[in-house]
């Protein structure tokens, strides 16, 4: 019963937090905050029913190049954009897909590699708020803060929801962060910008960093200047994934440009990858391709990678496709161009849209077997941590 219990609390916060915005798929909001649609509601952020404390030890980050058992997309809007990705995942990508308030079916997506989870959403930029999957051979879900949660209740509570739905264990890291400003590889460091320290302003970046380690598992932190740092981002976000992409572990694509404040971003990435070396101990190789500031910012390093396919960004106005192909294909992938002229006028592409299972491609995923969800009316506030201990969550939660 207390399980039963704690979904149906979970739901019941995401029912009662969206009353300002009626969700259009014509009309999807954009990757930044719509004022003129959506009303803060003021209140704290609400961690979801699930486990407290840090992720157990034996639990990691996978990179996104490692394999990948599902992909969860959230169905808010760019439906066309959406179904190819979800017929590139489970087709070459070989993957499940997880769609949070999908269609009963897609075309040319398998009935047995599809999975549809009844949840409402706010909406599409599943990367941000969805699950950050973490594995100790079976999946786990770590669930942040969304930017946007006093905006956004319905999204907020996505990695939640997926959790109980799939039954893995969630992980309530009590800090805000993006998935989209998340990278890692295989040997536990972690890419982010500066945008992570900022909106967890009321802590210092050492007892961010603490949760980022206590709650992922890395062993690492590299930070990055966003365009626009220490301003408002100029790409709406300010995220790691609008200008580089790790490959594998030595190769790294990186966004190149003459535009302003984005030239000077992706040339300080390109300095500190030219200074730096791989895990391997050898030079990092360094894959460059155009990007440039028009109408949005247009980038090819927002894409999703799945079990050795890249499903990339494509733009109606470009001539850099050709390279942009040639580039992932460079690292071994093979190449799904999708479609995202509409989407990237809104703050992001195909990385943005998606977020990664980690697990054995072509199987069912292995449920975790040591999820414990109860019900938990929790509302304080972020706070600063008293010792910078990995008993994170208890003081965030303490009280309760």
């Amino acid at each position: 019963m207390a399980k039963k219990n704690g979904f149906l609390t979970l739901l019941l916060l995401s029912a009662l937090s969206t009353g300002a915005y009626a969700l259009d798929l014509n009309k999807p909001l954009p990757n930044w905050i719509d004022h003129s649609r959506e009303k803060s509601d003021g209140r704290a952020p609400e961690l979801a029913p699930s486990r407290r404390g840090p992720t157990p030890s034996d639990f990691r980050m996978p990179a996104e190049y490692e394999p990948v058992s599902a992909v969860t997309l959230g169905w808010a809007g760019y439906t066309s954009m959406l179904s190819s990705i979800a017929r590139a995942v489970t087709g070459p990508g070989k993957a499940q897909v997880w769609v949070v308030g999908g269609p009963t079916s897609i075309s040319g997506v398998p009935a047995e590699k599809y999975s549809r989870i009844s949840a409402r959403l706010d909406t599409v930029w599943m990367r941000d708020y969805g699950p950050f999957g973490v594995s100790n051979g079976k999946p786990g879900i770590v669930d942040s803060v969304y930017r946007h949660y006093q905006y956004r209740r319905n999204d907020d509570a996505v990695p939640g929801v997926l959790g109980q739905a799939k039954n893995i264990g969630v992980y309530a890291m009590p800090i805000i962060m993006d998935g989209g400003n998340l990278m890692v590889d295989s040997q536990g460091t972690l890419y982010h910008t500066n945008r992570t320290y900022i909106w967890n302003a009321g802590m210092s970046r050492e007892q961010v960093d603490a949760h980022l380690k206590n709650y992922l598992k890395v062993k690492k932190i590299v930070t990055f200047d966003y365009a626009g740092y220490p301003g408002e981002p100029a790409d709406g976000t300010g995220h790691i994934d609008m200008f580089i992409k790790l490959l594998n572990d030595n190769t790294v694509l990186l966004a190149v440009t003459e535009d302003q404040p984005f030239k000077a971003a992706c040339d300080k990435a390109m300095a500190w990858f030219k200074a730096n070396k791989a895990p391997n101990g050898q030079p990092y190789k360094i894959i460059t391709v155009k990007g440039w500031s028009g109408d949005a910012w247009y980038t090819y390093t927002n894409s999703t990678l799945v079990n050795g396919v890249a499903i990339v960004p494509s733009y109606s106005s470009s001539s850099e496709e050709a390279n942009a192909k040639a580039a992932y294909e460079q690292a071994g992938y093979r190449v799904v161009p999708v479609p995202s002229d509409d989407s990237i006028v809104a703050g992001g592409s195909i990385h943005c849209v998606t977020q990664t299972i980690p697990g054995a491609p072509g199987k069912d995923v292995d449920r975790t077997e040591i999820p414990v969800f109860y019900g938990m009316d929790v509302s304080v506030p972020l706070a600063p941590l008293t010792d910078g201990a990995s008993r994170s969550a208890d003081q965030l939660l303490q009280g309760f």
